[in-house]
């Protein structure tokens, strides 16, 4: 098993920076929701990344 963190953490930087810019200047969310919907979409994107890196090293 690798226990590299860095993919984890760079897919919930980009996803909450993403997901948070476009719900609050695109989609004219206030920044409280906007920052609640990138927490969220941060937190999916930290479990797709350790289920990716899970599979990758073949302990389904």
């Amino acid at each position: 098993m690798t226990d590299s963190i860095a993919p984890i953490i760079g897919s919930v930087v980009i996803a909450f920076a993403l997901v948070t810019l476009v719900a609050g200047f695109f989609l004219g969310a206030n920044w409280t929701q906007a920052v609640l919907v990138g927490g969220f979409a941060s937190v999916v994107a930290a479990a797709s990344a350790w289920f990716t890196e899970r599979r990758g090293a073949g302990e389904d």
